[in-house]
């Protein structure tokens, strides 16, 4: 039988991190790699430095495909979630009439930030309260109507772990006639996306979760079917059909997701994440799926149910764990860093996430933190 440990050759001893909603541990492979790729072709001074840098992208892009069930060229580099979503903003056409922008009030802030500051544009904002069961499609379908413009989904939910069934939500959204974008940051990795099944016309994300890929590798996937109606203003040399043509009177967007890239790109983070993302391919993203919710699940079998903050049902919920002891918080929260243990707290309650490299120790420790009548 394959343990955790068969698993996680080759990536730190993550014994008692729980923290991989907030930052997934790289390979121990990763620096050489970021040596040999950023500063090997560097440092060797040849006018083909480009060249060489270039093909982190290529892989970044392709392992990224293999994730996500789609094709490389419909996927750009980005900084952040952020920026994704600012891209998609400022490339597409107004309809007349549509002017609003729809997400959740549990999304992760920085994309309410976006949305907020689109109403200098003319935009408004349009956020689904807290109290509103957003896991339910009737919720969605009550705001998606003909003034929508854009709408947001939130495939798991960082505070909560809540993790919404996305298919239905961007039918909902298509026959509305609103544009749909996905946030996985919190689920890729861990959950399974797929761009082919949701039929999302945007999705942004992350690889600095689960992933492992550390900050600034940001992406989005662009829909071919929204394409050629997208045409970016924040553009800059690697926007262009031939970054390398340097004709300033001459600019053409690129012929796929490139279109959105922009100015000179971060290289580093791109190497980071294509070798940790092909690491994961290796050990097999189903593996890694089975192996978190089997940890998940020991603590939610135990715990009792009014302590769960995250849903009680598998399918419903992300790759963290979400408790709230009420009175014995904070009891309970020493405990765990007594224990040596890594995790977070937010408002809604402590966060727990297990990766591979995590075991049965792990989740054992946290049930012996439980306070006891």
């Amino acid at each position: 039988m394959t343990t955790h440990l068969d698993l996680a050759q080759g990536w730190p001893d993550g014994k008692g991190y729980l923290l991989n909603h907030s930052a997934g541990l790289p390979p121990l492979s990763a620096a050489d790699a970021l040596n040999q790729g950023l500063f090997g072709p560097w440092v060797a001074s040849d006018d083909q430095v480009w060249t060489h840098w270039m093909t982190a992208f290529d892989r970044f892009r392709a392992a990224l495909a293999q994730v996500i069930n789609h094709e490389p060229a419909m996927i750009c580099p980005q900084a952040s979630v952020t920026s994704g979503l600012s891209q998609v903003l400022n490339s597409l056409p107004a309809k007349p009439g549509r002017n609003r922008l729809v997400i959740a009030e549990r999304a992760f802030p920085s994309l309410g930030f976006v949305l907020s500051v689109a109403q200098r544009h003319g935009f408004e904002l349009v956020i689904i309260p807290r109290s509103e069961n957003t896991l339910d499609p009737a919720v969605w379908s009550r705001y998606l109507n003909k003034h929508v413009y854009c709408v947001v989904f939130t495939h798991v939910h960082s505070n909560t772990s809540e993790c919404h069934d996305i298919a239905p939500l961007c039918a909902l959204a298509r026959d509305s006639g609103a544009i749909s974008v996905v946030d996985v940051a919190q689920s890729i990795g861990v959950r399974p996306v797929d761009a082919r099944a949701w039929n999302a016309d945007f999705i942004v994300g992350s690889c600095l979760k689960w992933l492992c890929g550390g900050p600034g590798a940001g992406f989005m996937w662009v829909n071919p079917e929204r394409l050629a109606n997208c045409e970016p203003s924040e553009v800059g040399w690697f926007s262009h059909s031939n970054p390398f043509e340097f004709d300033i009177h001459h600019f053409e967007y690129a012929g796929d997701a490139l279109r959105f890239w922009g100015g000179t790109p971060s290289v580093a983070p791109a190497l980071i994440a294509a070798h940790a993302i092909e690491s994961l391919l290796e050990i097999g993203l189903e593996r890694l799926e089975a192996h978190n919710r089997t940890l998940i699940d020991q603590v939610c079998r135990e715990i009792a149910p009014q302590y769960l903050v995250s849903p009680p049902e598998a399918f419903q919920r992300g790759g963290t764990v979400v408790l709230d002891l009420k009175s014995a918080q904070d009891q309970f929260a020493q405990q765990l860093r007594d224990a040596k243990l890594q995790f977070d707290v937010r408002k809604e309650g402590i966060r727990l996430s297990p990766h591979f490299y995590n075991g049965d120790e792990d989740m054992a420790q946290v049930l012996s933190c439980l306070p006891r009548d």
